[in-house]
């Protein structure tokens, strides 16, 4: 089952900020969830003589805010997408050992297996599948934090838009620790008190009849082997670097809560879903306004979903890489986001909005 017990190191934040983005132009899109720098190059930032203490920084905004997002980043190539992430991961704690994830499916390895093509015609399949030829009605499924079936999840997606249709294409993140905080004290413990398993049948489906199509690992971390795409984590995890209890059995990386009947599941899962669906306030919406545009997320506290309303328009392709971090946890002594700031709605400080 997911480990409830917390690393050697429970000092929160792990590290000083240094002040080093102070500098910089940036906007929460909203008070829970989301914030944009403004005028940015992050190639600049990772050829600054203080690029360590800007990236580590930047760790800690993520954490905070689940994504963060920079316009018109038309200098950044695979090389330095991958730089940035890699960067922020090891300089904000990740093991040593962790790199880039490589998808399971071969077919997906292109000249750099460690770079994803979010690619229009595998979307389309997906989004526009036809269900006994009525319309769709729900996008739910479509919400997830990346890859939780691994024993060791990724921490960082950072996701480059390289085509965009003229409208439409959007995607939402929706907050963890808000989440977890909207829940009442009871839930709260009960919430605490269990394990979910984690899984992919998709991918394990086809990795049983077609083994020879699929990469085994090690998928970015030494634990992530094997083709069974199956974890157990706890439901409610700490932030290594906030200390915030974040919501994390959900998506549709999750199957069922564990050690409850089905239905009792179902219901867990309700609960969530109706969480997400009906406060508008834990979500933000981003808006692809031009090639380059850029976001970093954290998928320890944040879930998001594409939405899918671009076909008729025009094509929608990116660039995504992963980073892997550690097990989840649930530190006991942690506290939720609004225990440790002191109540919603969450407040940065001092945000530059000119």
């Amino acid at each position: 089952m997911g480990s409830v017990e917390p690393p050697t190191q429970q000092s929160y934040p792990p590290f000083p900020d240094t002040g080093s983005l102070k500098g910089f132009k940036s906007i929460p899109l909203t008070p829970i969830i989301g914030t944009e720098f403004k005028d940015v190059d992050i190639t600049e930032w990772l050829r600054a003589p203080n690029s360590d203490d800007i990236l580590r920084d930047l760790s800690l905004v993520i954490a905070q805010r689940g994504v963060v997002f920079f316009r018109n980043q038309h200098k950044v190539d695979d090389v330095s997408q991958k730089e940035f992430c890699r960067r922020i991961n090891e300089l904000s704690g990740a093991p040593k050992e962790n790199g880039f994830y490589k998808h399971s499916l071969l077919a997906m390895h292109g000249a750099d297996p460690e770079m994803g093509k979010v690619d229009p015609d595998r979307l389309k399949a997906m989004y526009l599948k036809p269900d006994n030829g009525m319309p769709r009605q729900t996008h739910l499924k479509e919400w997830h934090t990346d890859s939780s079936f691994e024993p060791a999840p990724p921490t960082f997606t950072v996701l480059r838009m390289a085509v965009l249709p003229e409208t439409g294409g959007d995607t939402l993140w929706a907050s963890g620790y808000e989440l977890y905080d909207r829940l009442s004290a009871p839930y709260k413990a009960f919430y605490e008190s269990l394990t979910a398993t984690h899984y992919s049948e998709g991918l394990h489906s086809y990795a049983k009849a077609n083994p020879d199509k699929m990469f085994s690992g090690p998928r970015g971390a030494a634990s992530n082997v094997g083709l069974e795409y199956k974890s157990h984590h706890p439901a409610v995890r700490t932030h290594p670097l906030t200390g915030w209890k974040s919501l994390f059995a959900w998506g549709a990386n999750c199957l069922a809560y564990d050690n409850v009947t089905d239905e009792e599941s179902a219901q867990l899962m309700d609960k969530i879903s109706r969480l997400v669906l009906d406060n508008q306030d834990l979500q933000v919406r981003f808006h692809w306004e031009n090639t380059g545009d850029l976001a970093i997320w954290d998928n320890r506290c944040t879930f998001h979903s594409a939405t899918s309303d671009h076909f008729v328009v025009g094509p929608r392709m990116g660039w995504r890489c992963m980073t892997m971090g550690e097990k989840p946890f649930l530190d006991p002594n942690s506290k939720s986001r609004n225990e440790a700031t002191g109540g919603w709605p969450y407040k940065l400080e001092n945000p530059s909005r000119h």
